[in-house]
């Protein structure tokens, strides 16, 4: 019930906000900026502006939810484009650099919690706390652009923007090289975010199960560091992780934008940016309904993780 609430409410703001931005889409797509008088009453009556402001509500809601798929509607700036198709081709690049760098944020973290659980107080632990601390600190669009300043225009390693060389052919080995070369400038920029997050709530989780009595009766079996850290420690220390992540997907999605918008790189971010700037009312309301209903999904998938790491939940979730 809680999901299906957010999802009225983000629709409703979604139709609200975008219009109280000053200026009209009509306008803003003349040539010459203000135009002529015919021109911009052509195009208000093409992007359906002269109709009252219920009847436009009226047609967002009827679209998305009275039709499947969803019918998000025409885009004013690359009108007659329907904004499925535009979202269907950037959301891809969006989720590639989601996933990519988030299973890259938890492989990190979990094994830097591992190496530190069983050695309290070297040098690796002290390090790593303050290299974490640092990553979370510093505003990821200010790392985003030192990184694309020293590896991509001063060293020429990487490419400046784009997710792939257009002149390559779809499918080839060199079209997928230059997916790769493309994606790791935004991967490390996120994945550093998200790793000292990250990290310092596995390590504040693991305080506390390191004194747990089952950890002290491991410990006194003799079973080795590494067996403890791994099956009696990490996988109890994942809940507050999980939880954690959970409740941030929103801001994990703010994130992305940012990188995208630094970076060039041609994800839903991108697309929100155009849209906002060209007062692009169905591309901002269609992209901003399908990152919530990302946010949504994935929360939901956080709470069935919850539940099955932790057999309390099981328990009185039956």
């Amino acid at each position: 019930m809680i999901s299906i609430g957010i999802i009225i409410i983000v629709v409703n703001l979604d139709f609200i906000l975008p219009r109280l931005v000053p200026g009209n889409a009509a306008e803003i797509n003349t040539s010459g900026g203000i135009g002529q008088v015919n021109q911009i009453a052509i195009l208000t009556s093409r992007y359906g502006l002269d109709k009252p402001l219920w009847e436009q509500y009226y047609i967002y809601l009827h679209g998305i939810f009275a039709s499947w798929p969803p019918n998000l509607g025409i885009s004013f700036q690359y009108f007659p484009e329907s904004v499925s198709t535009l979202i269907a081709g950037r959301i891809g690049w969006t989720l590639l650099l989601i996933f990519t760098s988030f299973a890259l944020s938890i492989i990190i973290v979990y094994y830097m919690a591992a190496a530190t659980s069983m050695r309290r107080g070297g040098k690796f632990e002290i390090s790593s706390l303050y290299f974490s601390i640092s990553t979370h600190a510093i505003p990821i669009y200010w790392f985003a652009l030192v990184i694309l300043w020293v590896f991509a225009v001063v060293l020429g390693w990487f490419p400046v923007f784009g997710s792939v060389d257009p002149n390559l052919k779809f499918g080839s080995n060199a079209y997928t090289i230059s997916v790769l070369w493309h994606l790791v400038l935004p991967v490390v920029a996120l994945t550093l975010s998200l790793l000292g997050e990250n990290y310092l709530v596995l390590r504040g989780s693991m305080q506390e199960v390191l004194q747990s009595d089952y950890v002290i009766a491991a410990k006194s079996r003799g079973l080795r560091g590494r067996l403890i850290a791994t099956r009696y420690i990490l996988r109890n220390s994942l809940l507050p992780l999980v939880s954690i992540l959970t409740f941030s997907l929103s801001g994990l999605i703010s994130r992305v934008v940012l990188v995208e918008v630094v970076f060039g790189y041609p994800g839903l971010g991108d697309l929100i940016v155009d849209a906002i700037l060209n007062h692009d009312y169905p591309v901002l309301e269609g992209t901003f309904f399908v990152l919530t209903l990302m946010i949504v999904v994935g929360g939901l998938i956080g709470d069935i993780l919850l539940v099955r790491l932790d057999p309390k939940l099981r328990i009185s979730a039956t």
